[in-house]
């Protein structure tokens, strides 16, 4: 790739894959929501020596007239509106990012983007299973629901705007970085803090990726990413949760108990489906480079730099 369009450019994954890319040699052009300078994910943008474009996701299609040049080999698309808690919970802003992600095709068309590629997510994987469609109670009923609509309706809307259409789906990523209160994240910050932690026993099949490989996944995905392909981004080295969450605390603050067993799991168990990476390995040649334990560390190194404000 020589070129491409990076929208959500100074969110976590977005601004990751923006700086690998940036590393390649490959030109880039960062989409970010207004005033994001001002913002908590102002500090991604710090030494992008880059064209910085700012656009609201829900005004997506002014992109063609905001980018002078209309020629790229790839578009992400990583924005997404309505993360937290309460937009999680409001269905209307969850329906509307269907629209604003159909209209981001048609701009990435407009763009002569050859590639389109997306952000899925593994909760979207639960409505392929009857029981996982009876999941109404949880944080992500609707986001789920609205992931899998983008990917379903935006293949179609792709196929009639001729761009190739990747939707590949993250299971689990963490690193530097981070603020969002993910599991990983949230559990180094209540471990430093001394805060106990209640979980289920631990015993369903879970996998992580650093940061780093989430965004060499994403590239590589640009660079040979196949349209019929179906990939998800992990590591290929799924064990049981409990042992990512001994480890974490191994790592952060050994003499502190895990509350394993204080909560029900009400989840669908992820399948060796779910986890399996084998077409992006076969189609990308993608490997892991930094392994869980590694990781942990770097993380946790991050977030006590940050905390510290160094």
């Amino acid at each position: 790739m020589k070129n491409v369009i990076i929208s959500g450019a100074a969110g976590f994954i977005g601004n990751a894959v923006t700086r690998q890319l940036i590393e390649q040699g490959v030109s880039v052009v960062a989409v970010v929501k207004p005033d994001t300078v001002k913002s908590k994910d102002a500090f991604r943008l710090n030494g992008l020596n880059i064209p910085v474009i700012e656009c609201d996701l829900k005004e997506t299609e002014r992109l063609p007239e905001l980018i002078p040049e209309h020629n790229y080999d790839a578009f992400y698309q990583f924005a997404w509106d309505g993360l937290n808690r309460e937009a999680l919970l409001d269905y209307k802003t969850q329906v509307d990012n269907i629209t604003w992600i159909l209209k981001s095709i048609e701009a990435a068309s407009e763009l002569n983007c050859r590639k389109y590629i997306g952000a899925g997510s593994y909760t979207q994987m639960e409505l392929f299973y009857q029981r996982g469609r009876f999941f109404t109670d949880d944080r992500h009923k609707f986001y789920r629901v609205a992931q899998m609509a983008c990917e379903t309706m935006g293949r179609a809307v792709a196929k009639e705007k001729g761009i190739q259409f990747i939707w590949p789906i993250l299971i689990n990523v963490y690193g530097e970085g981070e603020t969002a209160p993910r599991l990983v994240n949230n559990m180094i910050r209540n471990l430093l803090a001394g805060r106990h932690q209640a979980f289920s026993q631990g015993n369903q099949m879970y996998d992580f990726l650093h940061i780093e490989d989430a965004a060499k996944a994403f590239c590589l995905i640009g660079e040979q990413g196949i349209e019929e392909s179906q990939y998800i981004i992990g590591s290929g080295l799924a064990r049981p949760l409990r042992d990512y969450l001994n480890i974490i605390r191994d790592i952060v603050a050994p003499e502190m108990q895990l509350g394993l067993g204080e909560l029900e799991f009400r989840g669908l168990e992820m399948t060796a489906e779910m986890l399996d990476i084998s077409s992006l390995v076969r189609d990308t040649g993608f490997t892991p480079a930094v392994t869980f334990e590694s990781g942990i560390r770097r993380t946790l190194k991050w977030i006590i730099k940050e905390d510290k404000g160094i």
